[in-house]
């Protein structure tokens, strides 16, 4: 189910741009928009019926098929956007990937019983072919039943918003995104059912429930609050790019280190919920990265105050009960969780270590691309690229290739792959000849000094693969 939930999130995420677009045009043009145009606003619909699902089907069918399928995907996906009046979004995400299984699967029972030399003439005839039987099949059969299903979950979701339990949700939300399960919640349940209702509604409080960044900064603040006048500054800088760059993961370590606070963002963020179901606010579209200044500016106008004034409640909410929590903790603090099991190497006195998961003593030789790799691919490890390349350039090393990517999608030819510690075994289990350094935090600046020392002083001796186990 995981990883049925990680395929959809993946999914999602690579077209994020499409739905921003989308909500940044309604927002700006649509009858409720800040400017309204007649004419511009036309662009909105198509945008949603058609080129948001064709792009969602061809990256699916990608994933599992390669181009091929992307391609019978989007054949596919015609006839079930034919057959509904209803944008097919859902539809995309979750038949998608199970075309592009079938357009491979096809391929490989094929490519014996081609003659050589018309492999490529009858590669593109079985593809077409698949691809008109799967619209046909679209159009006739699933696309009907799609519909049906389609109203059903919009009745409910509209019940949802609608009743008591809507909160109820920060229940499973909040605890969610601690454990690094924010991305699969945003991008793989909340942006498919919400860009739904947004559709239909003109916007959705869905989209505020997992983006609004009040609870984490709640937490921040009442570290700041009890902690030194040392400790402030550092807690000040996590708690800005927690809140205007949207990068929630870096007070996740906080609540880790104090499971009590689980109480904290879950109390702040049902408050949040609440107020935002109260005033039936909600934003246009998906908020990603969850950034206040995203989720104000896809807002519409006379939203914008009250979804403001929930993210700040949420805020207070949280941080009042875990300044309670953290004055009653006799439990000795640093200024960041992760300095404190981590600290800069020169501080130790000590060498280096990375994971080396073959015997061969090369690999550290020759790093010249690095592949920074969180669940999402986005977020935490675009931040962690960021500091990186900053910190290979300081070091005189402008040169070596950084790039952030999702777990399931290093590119070939990576010489090093860095990640957090808790997807470390995933990743062992993909890419046993690939060097791995597991950190506590891809957003914490002091443990890439480690790896920039080991970079710059390649000629050093590997060590064995269980010191970082």
């Amino acid at each position: 189910m995981n990883r049925i939930g990680r395929i959809y999130s993946s999914i999602v995420f690579q077209n994020i741009s499409i739905i921003i677009a989308a909500g940044i045009l309604n927002i700006l043009f649509g009858e409720n928009g800040w400017k309204p145009d007649a004419v511009i606003s036309q662009f909105i619909d198509p945008i949603y019926r058609y080129v948001l699902p064709l792009m969602l089907a061809y990256t699916g069918g990608k994933m599992f098929g390669g181009h091929s399928g992307g391609i019978v995907a989007n054949l596919a996906m015609i006839g079930l956007i034919m057959a509904s009046n209803m944008p097919m979004i859902i539809g995309a995400i979750m038949f998608s990937p199970l075309i592009g299984m079938l357009t491979a699967w096809m391929e490989r029972r094929t490519q014996d019983y081609i003659p050589i030399g018309s492999e490529l003439l009858v590669a593109n005839l079985i593809d077409a072919m698949l691809g008109i039987g799967l619209m046909l099949a679209g159009y006739y059969m699933v696309g009907p039943l799609m519909n049906d299903v389609l109203k059903h979950i919009n009745n409910g979701l509209v019940m949802l918003v609608g009743s008591a339990w809507l909160p109820f949700l920060s229940l499973i939300i909040e605890p969610g995104k601690v454990m690094f399960l924010n991305n699969l919640i945003n991008h793989g349940i909340v942006a498919p059912f919400g860009i739904q209702q947004a559709r239909e509604l003109g916007k959705s409080v869905i989209f505020l429930v997992e983006a609004n960044p009040g609870p984490g900064f709640g937490i921040l603040l009442a570290y700041m609050m009890t902690s030194s006048k040392e400790e402030k500054p550092s807690l000040r800088g996590t708690a800005g790019i927690q809140l205007f760059g949207g990068i929630h993961e870096v007070y996740f370590p906080y609540i880790l280190m104090k499971p009590a606070l689980f109480i904290a963002v879950i109390a702040g963020g049902f408050a949040g919920i609440s107020f935002f179901q109260l005033f039936d606010v909600g934003l246009v579209s998906a908020a990603s990265p969850g950034s206040i200044l995203l989720i104000l500016f896809l807002a519409p106008q006379k939203d914008i105050l009250l979804i403001l004034a929930g993210i700040g409640i949420s805020a207070v909410v949280s941080c009042i009960i875990a300044h309670f929590i953290l004055v009653r903790s006799y439990v000795k603090r640093s200024v960041a969780p992760m300095e404190s099991l981590t600290l800069p190497l020169a501080e130790k006195n000590e060498r280096p270590r990375i994971v080396v998961l073959d015997e061969q003593p090369s690999p550290l030789s020759t790093i010249q691309h690095v592949t920074i790799s969180c669940d999402g691919g986005m977020a935490s490890s675009a931040m962690g690229a960021a500091i990186l390349r900053r910190k290979m350039k300081e070091a005189g090393l402008p040169n070596i290739g950084i790039e952030h990517r999702s777990i399931d999608d290093i590119p070939i030819g990576t010489d090093l792959i860095i990640i957090q510690n808790h997807l470390k075994k995933r990743m062992n289990q993909t890419h046993q000849s690939i060097p791995i350094i597991g950190l506590n935090s891809l957003s914490n600046m002091h443990e890439y000094d480690d790896i920039v020392y080991f970079i710059k002083n390649r000629n050093q001796p590997i060590l064995r693969k269980d010191l970082f186990e």
